[in-house]
């Protein structure tokens, strides 16, 4: 395990108030495998409010009050480029965070032009790649992502609902700890080969 491994390791275990042994630490290889591990030492309350389902209410309070979405069209699988008019991108997405006082995922310059390359830097080596517009996530998308974002404020780790909370905070952990954005750690990816964590 490399220094931001280590790092992250303790970060998570502060987080949860755990203690994850080094030859279960050994065995992590993906965000999911990270998720799965906590999954194993922390407790849920079942009967809490499912923090995705109210949130997911007012999402569709902002867009039927702001862009006249109906319900039937804001759906948990529709894209985000289908309900947010381009014009407006940049002001309902600032609007959106204000009305819901959250951290929404910050745009790519690709969600302003479609075909800009850009270069990101991992462990110093340049890379070009293309990264996907955050407007071609759907609004499932949003809603976790949104969870990850601000974890501390709506995922209390005394009191989970679910696997998903913690699937949530361990993505919203990587972000702060290692400066990825939200929208580009998937549960499958290989936190050193896909993430570049040493």
């Amino acid at each position: 395990m490399g220094l931001d491994s280590v790092a992250l390791l303790v970060d998570v275990e502060k987080h949860f108030n755990i203690s994850i042994p080094n030859s279960e630490a050994e065995k992590i290889c993906t965000v999911q495998d990270f998720a799965d591990c906590v999954f194993t030492k922390v407790s849920f309350r079942p009967s809490q409010k499912c923090k995705s389902q109210i949130l997911i209410y007012r999402f569709r309070e902002f867009f039927a009050s702001n862009l006249d979405i109906g319900r039937n069209e804001f759906t948990p699988n529709k894209k985000l480029s289908h309900l947010i008019p381009f014009n407006e991108l940049k002001k309902v997405w600032k609007e959106m965070e204000k009305h819901l006082s959250v951290k929404l995922p910050d745009l790519s310059e690709l969600d302003f032009n479609r075909t800009k390359e850009k270069e990101v830097k991992i462990l110093g080596f340049k890379f070009w790649t293309r990264k996907a517009p955050v407007t071609d996530g759907t609004v499932g998308d949003l809603v976790n992502w949104t969870l990850s974002l601000n974890h501390e404020r709506f995922l209390d780790p005394r009191n989970l609902f679910s696997r998903a909370d913690i699937e949530r905070i361990i993505i919203g952990i990587i972000t702060e700890s290692l400066g990825i954005p939200v929208d580009e750690i998937k549960l499958s990816h290989s936190i050193t080969d896909d993430l570049g964590v040493d």
